[in-house]
């Protein structure tokens, strides 16, 4: 077989993982073992860096953000409880 190929079989180098191994793909035309090397030497690592940074940043302001807005709205929905149950009790002793 080529080691052009599409086939399992005919991997170029037997050190790189096999397609059983992908996780994503499978076999699809040989060349995603190929750039799967081409892609870790292609990153350098200060721009990696600085994108997992800026995902744990956006991930912390986003969740404090949905913390405060959930705070406040259980805040509204225990006044608005206990200005109904006020307003029942209220009626209660009315009748």
């Amino acid at each position: 077989m080529a080691a052009t190929g599409g086939s399992c079989a005919a991997r170029p180098d037997p050190r790189l993982p096999s397609c059983r191994s992908l996780r994503r793909g499978g076999c699809r035309g040989g060349s995603v073992v190929g750039r799967m090397a081409l892609g870790s030497e292609a990153l350098s690592e200060r721009p990696v860096q600085l994108a997992v940074l800026l995902a744990f940043a956006s991930g912390v302001l986003v969740g404090w953000q949905a913390n405060r807005m959930r705070r406040r709205y259980l805040d509204w929905r225990k006044r608005r409880l206990q200005d109904q149950l006020s307003a029942t009790q209220k009626k209660l002793d009315l009748s």
